[in-house]
C-alpha cells in the first residue's frame, strides 16, 4: 500500500472515530515516556555501498509520546522513537531514530487493566557512520500492549511495537525492527 494511501486511511479512521460522541472525560490529553529493546532485522543490500552485511542484533530505545483521548475506546498518539545504534561487521554503524503519529484503541479487560492496538505511520531516519549515507522513509507502525492505571492520572504501559520497511535507498540498509518497552504516563 503506497504511503499516501496509508496515512489518508489512518486519517479517515480517526475521522469516524471522532464522529461518535465524547462525555467531557473522554477529551483528555496524556505524556508518557518509555524504555526498552530494539530488534533490528536487515537485509544485505547495504554490502555495495561498504555498510556491512551482517549487524549486532538489538539495542537499548526509547519513545517519548503524547497524545488525545478524543473517545473512551480512542486517541491519537504522536511520538519520537529512538531504535538506537547497529553496528555492522565492517565496522559502520546505523543509528535508527524517528518520529510517529498512531491510532491507539483501548479495550478494558478488568478494572484498572486495558489491553491497547496501535495502527499508525513513522517518519524514520537511518544514519550511517562515519560514511554519511542518510535514508528517511514512511514505515508502518503496529503493536500491542497493556496498560495499568495506577490512579485517574499515572499509569504503566507495556508494549510491542513492529516498524516495519525502514531504509529504501539501494546504497545503505533496508530493515524491520521491533520495539519491546515499558514505560509511564500521565494524564491531565
Amino acid at each position: 500500500m503506497k504511503t499516501k494511501t496509508r496515512i489518508s486511511a489512518i486519517a479517515l479512521a480517526i475521522c469516524a472515530s471522532a464522529a461518535g460522541t465524547a462525555s467531557a472525560a473522554d477529551n483528555t490529553f496524556y505524556i508518557g515516556g518509555s524504555m526498552g529493546q530494539s530488534r533490528a532485522n536487515f537485509d544485505g543490500a547495504g554490502n555495495a555501498s561498504g555498510v556491512g552485511t551482517s549487524f549486532n542484533g538489538s539495542d537499548g530505545a526509547y519513545k517519548i509520546y503524547g497524545g488525545y483521548n478524543f473517545h473512551k475506546n480512542f486517541s491519537v498518539e504522536g511520538s519520537w522513537i529512538n531504535l538506537g545504534s547497529y553496528t555492522s561487521n565492517a565496522g559502520n554503524t546505523v543509528e535508527m531514530a524517528g518520529w510517529g503519529l498512531s491510532l491507539v484503541g483501548y479495550l478494558p479487560l478488568a478494572k484498572d487493566f486495558t489491553l491497547l492496538g496501535r495502527l499508525g505511520e513513522a517518519r524514520m531516519r537511518l544514519r550511517t557512520t562515519p560514511l554519511g549515507i542518510a535514508d528517511t522513509t514512511w514505515s508502518t507502525i503496529i503493536g500491542v500492549g497493556l496498560k495499568y492505571d495506577f490512579n485517574p492520572n499515572l499509569s504503566a504501559r507495556a508494549e510491542f511495537e513492529r516498524i516495519m520497511k525502514m531504509g529504501a535507498n539501494p546504497t545503505t540498509v533496508s530493515t524491520d525492527a521491533n520495539l519491546y518497552t515499558l514505560g509511564l504516563g500521565y494524564t491531565f
